[in-house]
């Protein structure tokens, strides 16, 4: 555990690492490694089992002391976090997820961006594990990246990379645990951080690699989950909703016209192959999250119902 910068050169305080993880026996032992390689090293490493049914245990018990792990019933990311926040005793709670592997120093680049107050949270540059097509998409928008709004400012960090001041995260409140999948659960703690005074800050040195989903079908039901947590968002907070998104999909599906203009624009970079890819890709990715929130609109809508009946 010496190996790290000792805790005296820091002067920030104690630093806590919260993993959550369901059915995550083949990534998440090199996501364990890697934090225990962190130039800082924290102060604990808080591993939350969301109730796996696969080998994740036997990996988690062959770091020994060297890691705490809680277990609890399946119920999501979000409650499975606070699980380990609740439990956790660190002044600064960095985040990331089980198929996620920092760089060595990660968690040292998270907490630089601290020095001021008014930060309540950084975030970080989320890139590939390995080379494919789809992931070289997802890198080339920058998906999970910690990235800003219309105004420049960082609306929320993503929890694949992230830290938080954890002063910031009581004065708001932990996640939101009705967010059972991931999306949109992030984007709702960002809001009442911020509301509270506290700002975000990006941080380029800040880079974990993860295991991008490797086929289109589960590309696009994650972007459909994205919306669908979306739409819990906006049950919360109604000046997020999308107006009219049935009527936005179809749109979207009707623009083909797009595909050309997109696939000029990475054919200027890449090769014809991967421009058509990409360019297909971009036509499927907003009909996909407005997909999405159209089914979590219908749940919030049938939630709202049933919370009325007499």
């Amino acid at each position: 555990m010496s190996a790290g910068l000792p805790r005296s050169q820091m002067a920030l305080g104690t630093v806590s690492v919260i993993v959550p993880v369901y059915n995550g026996e083949v990534t998440i032992g090199r996501t364990v490694e890697q934090i225990l390689a962190q130039t800082v090293f924290p102060d604990e490493v808080i591993i939350v089992d969301d109730g796996s049914t696969d080998g994740t245990a036997a990996v988690l018990a062959s770091f020994g002391s060297r890691i705490r792990v809680l277990r609890q019933h399946n119920q999501g990311p979000a409650a499975a976090r606070n699980t380990g926040i609740r439990a956790s005793r660190g002044h600064y709670l960095a985040m990331t997820d089980s198929d996620c592997y920092p760089h060595p120093d990660w968690l040292a680049q998270l907490l630089s961006g601290f020095e001021d107050e008014s930060v309540g949270g950084t975030g970080g540059i989320v890139r590939g594990a390995r080379p494919t097509l789809i992931g070289d998409y997802l890198d080339r928008i920058g998906l999970l990246d910690a990235a800003p709004d219309a105004s420049g400012e960082i609306p929320y960090v993503i929890t694949a990379n992230a830290c938080y001041r954890r002063s910031a995260l009581l004065a708001a409140g932990l996640f939101n645990e009705t967010f059972r999948r991931p999306g949109g659960e992030e984007a709702e703690l960002g809001r009442r951080i911020r509301a509270c005074g506290y700002q975000f800050r990006r941080m380029e040195g800040a880079v974990v690699h993860h295991e991008h989903r490797q086929d289109l079908a589960s590309l696009l039901r994650t972007l459909a989950n994205y919306g669908e947590g979306a739409a819990r968002l906006a049950a919360l907070w109604p000046e997020t909703a999308i107006p009219r998104p049935g009527r936005r999909l179809l749109r979207q599906l009707a623009a083909a016209r797009t595909w050309r203009a997109n696939y000029q624009r990475h054919r200027a970079e890449v090769g014809r192959r991967r421009a058509a890819c990409f360019a297909m890709l971009d036509y499927l990715r907003e009909p996909s999250f407005l997909w999405g929130y159209r089914r979590g609109k219908r749940l919030e809508e049938s939630r709202q119902r049933h919370h009325s009946l007499p």
